[in-house]
């Protein structure tokens, strides 16, 4: 329904402000323009020269009158009329001024005519038809390539909403500038597209919009290569943005491919090198400036689409960040666990192919809820252990309770949406086995048994349980392999590269047979090498000093 209302919507535009004229001064056709039906247009020069005759016909004393002059001028007007098939401009001629206006003429003319009202009707119909076809191939390249933005009804009204918006710009712009100068808002909606989902996406998504802008316009294939020239190029050359700069430079370079290709046409058409130069520097001018609006926007576009930059987590990662700040303050073991977590998290995103910044600042926050109640967290405990006089379940609320205090600190200082979600998603659904087992034993100590049939958790778990969700990315679920991984390699006495091979195996094979990567895209061959990628970390963290001897007794008494 929402792609529906997309399309009628975006008919109702072409057949209200659409069927542009897009002749231009100075412009070369192929073929002629002639006159579509019957207009009127005023005649100046004859008019003119009719006034001076009329007033070389007045007395002496009349024409010394200025009233009576100014009298006998208005009353003479000639007004020419051009009918239907009139040669107004003749092919491979190019358009001067005067003809521009007759064209011009001939177009209001055109549209406010009864006979239009008929074919109007039948191009509305077309537009609709061509409208439809595009928007279905569309939905099946998302149905087939894009399964989390079909099942997502908030993104698909959220692009759904930007090209009704990229319509109605464009259309705004080309009436009161001119044509080229929508290849601002289709090569803004390709930048945005391509940084909220990925480009193949941004690609079909400018084909569609420049076919549909081109259409509603009445343009022209010319018109088709340039716009997907440049849209293009900005799409395949945006990668990796750590600064604004670097959006700008790549506007820039949509706007030299807009230059290429607008002499390029230009050329092949034959158009006067005026109309070439102008046409081609202004091209460049557009490109550049969407990358600057671009880079202007990055905030709002971050905010609306629930996304992360480079930009954005450049700026996250400083060290000066007030939760950060508040983190070593108030729980300084849990903020070197969160450090090492990103030096172990950071080469295994590098090594499968996924975002190693992303992963690096999200297990930064990642425990930030362990501020609010520091104490009750080993790394953060100096000999005195607060659990050792609570019972396990009130244990248990408090160790999961760091994830909702962690949430809620982070939408207070407004965190970006993928930073929260490694707060919320990094245990998962695991089990807080130490307190569960505390809690089993004690079960037990005081003769209560439960009955179970095979297979069933025992009644209790679920209470020792995460609330999750599961890791929903594969960023999510490095970042829960790294942090169990470094929490539980501190428990061992001697970290031998053996032991700490060990561990990573188990504990992994320990949440793969819990079913936490289950939504979290990894493959099983992913994770064989984070695990091997772990193993290094963890044993490069881990490496042995060679040991000093201490000095002789003698030699500290001479010291």
């Amino acid at each position: 329904m929402v792609v529906l209302a997309t399309v009628l919507g975006a008919t109702y535009l072409a057949h209200n402000w659409g069927g542009l004229m897009t002749y231009r001064a100075g412009e070369v056709r192929p073929y002629d323009l002639r006159a579509r039906v019957l207009f009127e247009r005023d005649d100046e020069e004859e008019t003119a020269r009719k006034r001076d005759e009329a007033l070389q016909n007045l007395s002496p004393e009349e024409q010394r009158d200025p009233k009576r002059c100014k009298e006998v001028r208005e009353k003479i007007k000639v007004v020419k009329q051009y009918p239907p098939g009139t040669l107004l401009v003749e092919h491979n001629s190019p358009i001067t001024d005067s003809q521009y206006e007759l064209l011009q003429a001939e177009s209001r003319a055109f549209w406010a005519s009864k006979e239009v009202t008929l074919w109007r009707w039948i191009r509305t119909f077309s537009i609709f038809l061509i409208y439809t076809l595009l928007a279905t191939l569309v939905i099946l390249y998302v149905v087939r390539f894009q399964e989390e933005l079909a099942s997502n009804l908030r993104m698909v009204v959220g692009v759904c909403a930007m090209v009704l918006l990229t319509l109605v710009i464009g259309l705004f712009l080309c009436h009161e500038v001119c044509w080229h100068v929508v290849l601002i808002p289709l090569t803004v909606t390709a930048l945005i597209l391509t940084i909220a989902y990925n480009p193949p996406f941004a690609l079909l998504m400018s084909l569609s919009l420049s076919l549909a802008m081109i259409v509603m316009l009445d343009g022209s294939l010319n018109d088709l290569l340039v716009a997907m020239g440049g849209q293009a190029t900005a799409i395949l050359t945006l990668r990796n943005i750590r600064s604004r700069t670097r959006l700008v430079k790549v506007g820039i370079s949509a706007g030299f491919a807009y230059l290429a290709m607008t002499l390029a046409t230009e050329l092949y058409t034959g158009q006067t090198w005026g109309l070439i130069i102008s046409d081609s520097i202004w091209a460049l001018v557009w490109g550049a400036l969407a990358g600057f609006i671009v880079s202007g926007l990055l905030p709002v576009v971050e905010r609306c689409f629930a996304i992360v930059t480079d930009v954005s987590l450049l700026e996250l990662g400083d060290g000066s960040h007030p939760l950060l700040q508040e983190l070593v303050r108030r729980a300084p073991g849990s903020y070197t666990h969160s450090m090492t977590v990103a030096t172990l998290a950071e080469p295994c995103a590098e090594a499968i192919g996924a975002n190693p910044l992303l992963v690096r600042v999200g297990s930064y926050f990642h425990d930030i809820g362990k501020m609010l109640k520091p104490q009750y967290f080993i790394e953060n405990q100096s000999g005195e252990n607060r659990h050792d006089s609570l019972e396990p379940a009130l244990s248990t609320l408090i160790i999961i309770g760091h994830v909702k205090d962690g949430v809620a600190l982070a939408e207070q200082y407004r965190l970006p949406r993928p930073i929260i979600d490694f707060i919320q998603q990094h245990h998962g659904t695991t089990l807080v086995e130490y307190f569960y087992r505390e809690a089993l034993r004690l079960h037990e100590s005081q003769g209560l048994s439960t009955v179970r049939s095979d297979g069933q958790p025992h009644p209790l778990e679920s209470s020792f349980r995460y609330p999750g969700p599961k890791p929903q990315s594969r960023e999510n679920g490095i970042v829960m392999l790294a942090d169990a991984v470094e929490s539980s390699s501190r428990a061992l006495s001697t970290p031998t590269p053996a032991s700490l091979r060990k561990l990573v195996h188990d504990l992994l094979m320990k949440r793969l047979l819990d079913g936490q990567f289950e939504e979290s895209g990894l493959t099983l061959t992913e994770l064989h090498v984070i695990e091997e990628t772990l193993c290094k970390g963890l044993i490069a963290l881990y490496h042995s000093r060679i040991k000093y001897p201490e000095p002789a007794s003698s030699e500290r008494k001479a010291s």
